[in-house]
């Protein structure tokens, strides 16, 4: 029975440790992603103030 016990334990902490390992990869991929996206709209910001870009206004009335 005690075998049993900490096997069961054991099965266990290694789910959790797969579980929170997938957790803080996907944490990291998401902070990197959302740092990616700052630095493109940085960008295309720049492009816009320096009129690399032309964007038309806009009025809608």
């Amino acid at each position: 029975m005690a075998k049993q016990v900490e096997q069961r334990d054991g099965a266990l902490r290694g789910y959790a440790l797969r579980f929170l390992e997938s957790l803080y990869n996907a944490s990291v991929y998401s902070v990197i992603a959302y740092s990616v996206v700052l630095v493109m709209l940085a960008v295309i910001g720049l492009a816009i103030f320096m009129k690399v870009i032309n964007v038309q206004e806009y009025h809608p009335w």
